[in-house]
């Protein structure tokens, strides 16, 4: 079993307003991710994703686990960051692939700028 500790996340809302205010911004297909460096060791993890773009609750669940299963195995890359990802667009639960790699995609510019 994958574990996401507490440690990984974002949790206060003073750890989300922090990033957004003074945020670095990369975007792709169906997310954006506002970024900012941490000066921890590790990158922490916020997700704001809401009914209006992915109806069913399911969906937005499934639509977390695959964006925090791909930050597990990104996340040695991603150290010295906190992250926000948001959905930009609706999303159909149909393109499960399209939407990795677009979550793939958006860690790379993430790290890369």
């Amino acid at each position: 079993m994958h574990v996401f500790p507490r440690l990984y996340r974002l949790v206060t809302k003073q750890d989300f307003q922090s990033v957004f205010a003074t945020s670095h911004k990369a975007t792709h297909r169906y997310l954006l991710a506002l970024y900012l460096p941490n000066n921890r060791p590790y990158a922490r993890l916020g997700m704001i994703i809401t009914k209006r773009h992915v109806r069913l609750a399911v969906h937005r669940n499934q639509l977390r686990r695959m964006i925090r299963e791909s930050f597990r195995h990104e996340k040695e890359a991603l150290k010295g960051l906190d992250i926000i990802v948001l959905m930009r667009s609706k999303w159909s639960p149909l393109d499960k692939a399209v939407l990795r790699d677009d979550i793939k995609r958006l860690w790379q510019k993430c790290v890369l700028s």
